[in-house]
């Protein structure tokens, strides 16, 4: 159980054509630090103060801290570095990335003469905020040396090569017969026939002796053995737009709601490679230098959401609380799979199933929060913030009418799920009136139960920044770390794509994220 389930939750699963898995509601849950860099350096906990384009979207309230009208926006660069271990096997790789943080304004508006009871002021504001970053390349190497076993007449006994058990999917078949990763092997010139009209083949792998009474012997020639790696190349991203109403009841209640659009992408290719280094014997300008069988897996879709807080102002305590209706997202995929193959003449060949697509609805758990900060002056502040959110009240549903595996998948999401606990601290010190200086740490809780996972996935983050701000001017800087660990397990199941091979234990994978976010802001 735990080995089946922690295929999906690592978010790195393997996908047919209109199916869906947990991975896909794990991924449209997901939320992580992003924002302005102010509230990016105190890790988001943003909940109890407000003031911030970014605090905004955390409790809608926090708009109606503003005592002027601001103007902002918030480039990032982020560098994700993964390591994997298999065996006696480890690997590294990384990539990066230019999200674009937040960019957003508020306006305030206050009555002709100051007043110090009833409602001070009431504010709008247009933002959008990243919400999460699906940036990351993995790549496991698997082993090397790697050879089929053959009897005296040169058939397969064992095939321990990923080619060799697509040419026996194809033995037996003519060439018009073949179908799934048969077909895309021959049509990517990998496998051919022994002969025009045979039903019998040949791999790259192999090479055949021809007699002169007509028959023919095939025999290995990967005398040295071959590489195998899998690298899994993702991007994307989720973002929200809010329209934030608030208003500021006599300095000591604050109101706020917001109605949200929220944008979604993700694409993920993964590739099991079968590298030819010296491993032929006799070797030609025909061989095959490397070949990736890939899947490709688009996800993009829109949702729609709610939000409500409130601030409690007992300075210097401030006292937060919101609630965030869940997010109701239509979504549209499409899946299909290829070889790409290269061979040592630098000839290219390729070919690809046809593509599936498939639309449903989606519906990401609600969220409540609570937070507290402690204003120490104008030279201090405090923040701390909890959030629960109930993973088992997602849902996944068809467009229309009923359908039977998704309707097993709502029954895995509540037997598996659990209510996730999350908790976020910062502090901010001004040792002088213009410069301020932050830090802040979270952690982010299990969304599965434990019984069913070998090692929980939760997340931590650390995070720092310094800012600089004048009266009409600011510009800040943060740093945010975030550390996860799990374990892949490939899916050799029949019918899948690495049907036939076999692993018997995970790839232990260690990420590590390194984000660093610039705002500038202007207030008027």
């Amino acid at each position: 159980m735990k080995k089946a389930l922690y295929t999906f939750i690592i978010l790195l699963g393997t996908y047919t054509s209109q199916a869906q898995n947990l991975d896909d509601a794990l991924r449209f849950n997901k939320k992580e630090l992003t924002g302005t860099a102010r509230s990016l350096g105190m890790a988001n906990a943003f909940g109890a103060l407000g003031g911030d384009l970014s605090a905004i979207s955390i409790n809608p309230a926090g708009i109606a801290v503003y005592r002027t009208s601001e103007f902002a926006f918030t480039p990032s660069i982020s560098l994700n570095n993964t390591k994997a271990e298999f065996g006696q096997h480890a690997s590294t790789d990384d990539k990066y990335a230019f999200p674009f943080g937040q960019i957003g304004f508020v306006t305030t508006n206050k009555p002709m003469r100051e007043k110090e009871s009833g409602i001070i002021s009431t504010h709008f504001g247009f933002t959008y905020n990243r919400t999460a970053d699906f940036n990351k390349n993995t790549k496991m190497k698997l082993g090397s040396g790697i050879t089929d076993t053959y009897d005296n007449t040169g058939h397969i006994l064992q095939a321990n090569t990923l080619l060799n058990n697509m040419l026996l999917d194809a033995n037996g078949n003519y060439k018009q017969d073949l179908r799934g990763r048969a077909q895309l092997a021959y049509d990517s010139y990998i496998i051919d026939p022994l002969f025009d009209g045979a039903s019998e083949y040949y791999s790259q792998y192999e090479d055949v002796i021809d007699y002169d009474d007509g028959t023919s012997v095939i025999y290995n020639r990967n005398v040295n053995g071959i590489t195998q790696q899998n690298i899994i190349e993702e991007s994307g991203y989720a973002g929200e737009y809010g329209l934030t109403f608030g208003a500021n009841v006599s300095n000591v209640f604050m109101i706020g709601a917001s109605l949200n659009l929220s944008r979604f992408k993700y694409e993920q290719k993964e590739s099991f490679r079968e590298i030819n280094r010296n491993s032929f014997d006799p070797t030609g300008p025909e061989d095959v230098s490397y070949y990736d069988y890939y899947s490709k897996y688009n996800q993009n879709g829109a949702g729609f959401t709610f939000k409500t807080g409130i601030i409690l102002n007992l300075h210097p305590l401030r006292i937060g609380a919101s609630f965030h209706a869940p997010t109701f997202y239509r979504i549209n995929q499409e899946y299909y799979e290829g070889i790409e193959s290269s061979f040592v003449n630098s000839r290219r060949e390729h070919a690809k199933s046809d593509i599936s697509d498939y639309s449903y609805n989606y519906r990401t758990p609600y969220r409540a929060q609570g937070s507290a900060a402690l204003i120490l002056g104008k030279h201090a502040l405090l923040s701390f913030d909890y959030e629960m959110t109930d993973h088992t009240s997602a849902k996944i549903e068809p467009k229309s009418g009923y359908n039977a595996q998704l309707e097993l998948l709502n029954e895995d999401i509540q037997h598996m799920f659990k209510t996730a606990h999350n908790f976020k601290a910062g502090i901010e010190f001004r040792p002088v009136p213009y410069l301020a200086l932050r830090g802040g740490a979270a952690y982010f809780d299990s969304p599965i139960k434990k019984e069913f996972v070998d090692v929980e996935p939760v997340k931590w983050m650390a995070t720092a920044g310094i800012g600089i701000r004048n009266k009409n001017f600011f510009f800040d800087i943060a740093y945010a770390l975030k550390l996860d660990e799990a374990k892949y397990y490939f899916d050799t199941n029949e019918g899948s794509k690495l049907y036939g091979l076999s692993f018997n234990d995970p790839v232990s994978l260690t990420n590590r994220n390194h984000q660093a976010s610039f705002t500038f802001g202007w207030k008027f």
